[in-house]
Formats: C-alpha cells, structure tokens, sequence
C-alpha cells in the first residue's frame, strides 16, 4: 500500500461509514430524488438540461419563469455530470442520478476531513484524530455535507479552508499557487467567499512588505490565470451576483501582485500605486454594484420572501433558536483561536483573520456561519489534545461540549425553544403527493408558492412561474400578486404567464396570511377547476376572465 495513501485510509472508512447511516436516515426522500434544499433540486436539474444538450454556457433555466439566467456556475456541475454519465449505461438514469447525489457530497466531506486534520496538525500533531471527529460534529458546516447536498456552499467552505492551509504551509511560489487557485475556483463559483479571498491577498501582500515575495508572484499570477482560464465557467447576465463584471480588474489585479513579488525595490509604494489604480478602474463597478445583488429585488418579493430566509438573515435579526444554532460553535471557535492566539502567536492569527472573516459574514448573513463552524475544529481539536494530556478531566468536558457543533442547535431548542406551530393539513406544493399528481398532468405552466418551484422542476415536465432566486424578480412578484392580491385581477396575470395550473398549499406564504377575497386566502375563481378532492391543484378551465 502506497505511503501517501495509508494515512487517508482512516478519513475515508469514516466517510463510508457516515455516508451509509446519512443514506439510511433520509433513504425514504433520496431515493425518490427528493434532495434536503431547493437548490440541490435546481443543480440536479440544471445538470439534467446540460446533459440532454442545453449549452455549457448556456446556465440558464427555460422552463423557470419563460427563461431565467442563473447565477451558478458550471463547476458545482461537471463532477455530477461525469458520475451519471459514467453510470447511466450500467444503471439507468434514476440509479445514476442516485448514487452521483450521494456520492458527490461525500468526496467532498472526505477532502474536507483531510484538509482540516492538515491544519489541526500544523498546530498539533497529535490532535489530527480528535480534529475528525470534532469535523463531524461541526454544525453547521456538516449540514452542506450530507448525501444529496450537491448545491455549491460545501465547495466554498472546502476552497476556504485550503486558502488557510496554504497559508499556513512554508511560505513559496507553490504556496502561493495553491491560494491564487483556490481563490479563481470559490471566485467563479460565486461572491459569497469574496471576504476571505480579501483576506488571503491581505495575508500575501503583508508577507511581501516583510521581504518575501515568493507567495505573492506565486498567488497572483494563479489567480489572473486561473480567471482568464476559468471565465467560461461563470455565469452570465445580472450586474453584480457574479465576479463576472469584476473579472477584467481581478485579473489585472493578480498580474500586478505576481510583478511586485518578483521586485525587490520598493514594494510598499508599488502596491499603494497599484491599489490606487484599480480603485480608479474599479469606481464604476463599485458604485454600480453599491446596492448589491439583491438591490434589484422587487420591493413586494424582497418582503414577502427574501426578509424571511433564514440563511440570508443579519445575526441581530434572525430568532434566537437560529441564531444560537447556526453561530454559537463559529463565536466560540473565534473566542478559542483569539485565546491561543494571544497566548502562543505562531500562525493562530492567521486563522484568526479568516474566523473574523467569517463573523463579519454573518453578523451581515448567517450563511457565513458555514465557514466559522468548520474553522473552529481546529482550535478545541488542540485544546482537547493538550487538556487529556494533563488529565484535565473537568476541562475535557467542557472543551468536548463547547467544541462540539450540535451542542448549539440542541441549546437553543432548550434556551429559545420555537413557538408551537398550529397544526396544518400535512401538504406541500413541492411535496412528493403533489408532484404524482402534477406528474399525471400533461405539461404546463405551473403557478404556486415560490419554495415549490424547484422540486416541480427537478420532479415533474412542467414550468414554474416562481422560484427562490433572486434573479426572478418577475415571476416571483407575478406569482405574490397572483395570490395575495384581489382574486378579480389574477385572471390578467394568469394570461400573461400562460398559466395552465394552480397549486395551493397551506403554510406556503411562510408567516404572510393571505387576506380573505384572493386565491391565496381560498376564494378561486370560476375560471379554475379543482383536480384532486383536497382542492390544493386547479387547472385554469378555458381563457381567465
């Protein structure tokens, strides 16, 4: 057995084995393809068109509000399409599509499980197996990682973690190879780990200013080249929700940085030159982009939809079960680092920078509190390690307790439990019920609740109106009017959209109730007829009027 590959061995039996129990718990929804998030069910369907000939730069999705360009990028898709199109001859389409949504999220937890003992040995080298299991215990990280998590969030996080453990590696020109590449990859997939990029290039330009400009030519010239090379990848349309429009100042950005490492004569008056010049090249872009990619949403969705994510949320804001559970483990892990930090120096403030990074994500956007999670393994990992080898019992405790991710969750049930829900019908628009019957229909435009929109088009042949994206401002403002406002004005709207069905489930509004007299509120007009005896699905009989 090859050297390099004995010590992975014990990282990929424990993938193995969580994999199988993830599998198990949730086999009843997978095997249906019935994947946790909406966007896992919107990435399987974009691979799907991709697969049956729409264009590799083509990203949009036709049947989604009469053609909607999305914001992703083609890379959360080429590793999906390669496992299916491998297994489909041997197994089918549903076994391919089954075994890649399964199979995808767990490579990735494996290279994340590698990573992160990586780092935890830098600091400690006996600390790499507590690291594993503290890795597994990680929520919420762990949630991007589970079987049928093929959305882009789990790359990020991965590509993040390796911008720190390339930093952390002997500074040199491969060093800096490894975070300008990884840097271009998270750039294309999306801007949400732009924060840590900045870091990165803070961290190799402040190495530079101390007389080593290796890593920076390194870094800087992986990521021009990286871009330029990865630009079809990115997706296209929209103004600022992709590093499109900031590709020309990235890639002069990054060539400069690669020059100034390879001069040795006055580096601090070069970068202050050359952060002058792109803030003058960069000004139209900025102030464009000012409002940022959610500064187009229509007033009406931006209300009733994007204040309600929860995920997209400001820590301050968000209810207090979720904020504890989705930041706690991320405020301990900055608390833990800044500690050693402060006491031992050595590398602990470079992870340090990327912790406050991911704080300063989620005081904005509790999204950030993925990367925290998984960056606060590394600190208990080498509290814990230090703490049993003084016997510290009641210190192990506690250390195993406030390092262990599904403490927080499990805590805020206890100190913020959530209000009792009132007791609905058990239906859903994007359920698995309404999907077999939407199935037995011939395709048609889809109208109903804006969470629905992805499992209808991953499950069934027909269009949607709306969906969770923030590029649909169309659609999803037509589908809130269509049923919030009066039923007398839906007849106009459901011409528009060409809508030839109607789905209407209790609870999909989230906490909006609709007002008595609209179709969301149960009034349905003459014009549709309901389908099944639960009167939830209605097929627009002849022109609305």
């Amino acid at each position: 057995m090859s050297a390099r590959l004995r010590p992975i061995l014990p990282i990929l039996a424990l993938t193995v084995l969580l994999g199988m129990a993830w599998t198990a718990t949730d086999w009843a929804r997978l095997s249906r393809l019935m994947l946790p998030d909406t966007d896992d069910a919107m990435r399987l369907q974009q691979v799907r068109d991709w697969i049956a000939g729409q264009g590799f730069g083509d990203i949009s999705q036709h049947r989604l509000a009469g053609g909607l360009a999305m914001h992703w990028s083609r890379i959360g898709d080429i590793v999906l399409a390669a496992i299916i199109l491998a297994l489909r001859p041997l197994a089918g389409s549903s076994a391919a599509e089954l075994v890649a949504v399964v199979a995808w999220p767990l490579l990735q937890l494996a290279a994340l499980l590698i990573v992160l003992r990586d780092v935890t040995r830098h600091f400690a080298v006996a600390a790499g197996p507590t690291a594993l299991v503290l890795a597994v215990l990680a929520y919420p990280a762990t949630s991007l990682f589970l079987p049928g998590r093929i959305d882009h969030h789990a790359m990020q996080v991965l590509l993040v973690l390796v911008q720190l453990r390339a930093g952390l590696a002997p500074a040199g020109f491969r060093s800096g190879v490894v975070a300008g590449g990884a840097v271009a990859v998270g750039a294309i997939i999306g801007l949400e780990t732009l924060p840590f990029a900045l870091v990165t290039g803070a961290i190799v330009t402040l190495e530079r200013l101390r007389g080593d400009g290796a890593r920076m030519t390194g870094f800087g010239l992986t990521l021009a080249v990286g871009l330029l090379v990865l630009a079809p990848f990115a997706a296209r349309g929209g103004a600022c929700d992709t590093v499109r429009p900031l590709l020309p100042l990235a890639i002069a950005g990054g060539l400069a940085l690669a020059a100034i490492g390879r001069i040795d004569r006055r580096p601090l008056i070069l970068l202050i030159a050359g952060v002058i010049a792109l803030s003058v090249l960069g000004r139209s872009i900025v102030t464009t982009c000012a409002a940022g990619p959610y500064g187009t949403v229509d007033p009406i969705v931006a209300r009733l939809w994007l204040q309600n994510v929860g995920e997209a949320q400001p820590l301050v804001s968000a209810p207090a079960s979720a904020a504890i559970g989705y930041a706690g483990l991320l405020i301990a892990g900055v608390t833990a680092t800044a500690w050693l930090a402060w006491r031992r120096h050595a590398g602990w403030g470079l992870a340090l920078a990327y912790q406050l990074a991911a704080l300063a994500i989620t005081l904005v956007q509790v999204r950030g509190a993925y990367v925290g999670a998984a960056l606060a393994v590394v600190p208990f990992a080498v509290l814990l390690t230090e703490a049993r080898a003084a016997r510290r019992t009641p210190g192990i405790v506690a250390l195993w307790i406030v390092g262990a991710g599904v403490t927080y969750p499990l805590a805020a049930g206890i100190i913020a439990p959530k209000a009792t829900a009132v007791a609905v019908p058990a239906l859903d628009c994007g359920g698995p019920a309404m999907l077999d019957r939407l199935r037995r229909l011939p395709p048609g435009v889809v109208m109903t609740g804006i969470d629905a929109g992805s499992y209808i088009l991953a499950g069934t042949p027909h269009a949607v109106i709306a969906a969770p994206y923030h590029r649909n401002n169309a659609g999803n403002a037509a589908m809130y009017r269509f049923f919030l406002g009066p039923a007398s004005e839906a007849a106009a709207i459901a011409r528009r959209w060409r809508v030839r069905y109607v789905a209407v489930c209790p609870g999909m509004f989230g906490p909006v109730r609709p007002a008595a007299g609209t179709i969301g509120g149960g009034t349905m007009p003459d014009w549709l007829r309901p389908v099944d005896t639960a009167r939830t699905l209605y097929v627009v009989r002849g022109t609305p009027r």
